[in-house]
């Protein structure tokens, strides 16, 4: 048996969410989750959610966005889940159920007291759905800087600087200026490989390849850690080590290995539901394959080329 589900995650003005504990007449309960419930026959994603959080808190949803979903498969039935991003609504949230409710900033939750699917969902929350990574090395300088304020000015909220060819003090001198044009936007500056460089310049965060995965062992405090995988072992290795996302490539064809055979939308999607950490699609991607990305169980997609030409 397959079941559908939508589900609401409501977030307020100070960027908390909204959780309802699951009361004593259902299935696990005690549990905490996000409000939601069973699509009926022939009932679409976004009609469910709107009817459900009528029906369990007593709200009429305003403004609502489709987000991610994500696929489980259970003994009994397999489970697809459509969640969206609530921001606005009109009344005042009441326990229909009978059930407990409660606003929380997500790093404050318990993760032991959720229902496991809705981990994922704690761990995505910070995350932006477009992961902007640097081109330098084919675009001049001075052209990117002004890609890159177009980009922000549009919505891009993170950004990898990735350009292994650069001499160091270039390097330094690209990542001071990227990360001085990003601070109005509060947008996130994340660098490729040294963990040590990226504390010395201030970023926000380092991104590992798959070899330097591999021999990680302390996470930095205070520090995004992103990785490149390459299979469902190194995205395993990465869920173990707890780094906060993963970028999963190829997905399509890329210009920069011509010769790597994609995995495929299929594939990523298998892969992807397995594992609670946040993954961007990487690989020939282009800002209108967000949607195919969030189908298939990302939380974005990641560019190295696409994304600025636009």
């Amino acid at each position: 048996m397959h079941i559908n589900v939508a589900v609401g995650v409501l977030i307020d003005s100070n960027k908390k969410i909204f959780l309802a504990q699951r009361p004593k007449s259902r299935s696990w309960s005690g549990w905490w989750e996000f409000p939601g419930g069973k699509l009926e026959k022939n009932e679409l994603p976004e009609e469910a959610l709107i009817r459900e959080l009528k029906e369990e808190v007593d709200i009429d949803v305003v403004n609502y966005k489709k987000w991610v979903t994500r696929n489980y498969a259970y003994e009994e039935h397999n489970v697809t889940l459509y969640f969206f991003k609530v921001t606005q609504w009109n009344g005042e949230l009441n326990p229909r159920e009978n059930q407990k409710l409660l606003w929380i900033s997500p790093r404050e939750v318990n993760k032991t007291t959720i229902l496991p699917p809705n981990i994922f969902i704690l761990n995505a929350l910070s995350l932006p759905t477009h992961y902007g990574i640097t081109n330098i090395s084919e675009t001049p300088k001075e052209i990117f800087l002004t890609q890159l304020l177009k980009q922000l000015e549009q919505g891009l909220r993170m950004i990898q600087i990735r350009e292994k060819n650069l001499p160091l003090e270039e390097l330094k001198e690209i990542t001071l200026e990227i990360i001085r044009i990003c601070k109005p936007f509060s947008a996130k500056v994340i660098l490729n490989s040294s963990i040590e460089l990226a504390n010395d310049l201030n970023a926000n965060g380092v991104h590992l390849n798959s070899i330097e995965l591999k021999k990680f062992t302390k996470k930095p405090k205070n520090m995004i850690v992103g990785a490149s995988c390459h299979s469902e072992g190194d995205v395993k290795i990465a869920q173990y080590k707890g780094i906060d996302f993963v970028v999963l490539s190829p997905v399509n064809k890329t210009i920069s290995h011509p010769r790597i055979v994609p995995m495929g939308w299929d594939k990523f999607l298998k892969i992807s539901n397995k594992f609670d950490i946040p993954i961007y699609a990487l690989g020939g991607m282009k800002k209108n394959d967000i949607n195919h990305a969030l189908d298939s169980g990302a939380i974005g997609v990641a560019s190295q080329r696409d994304i600025w030409s636009n």
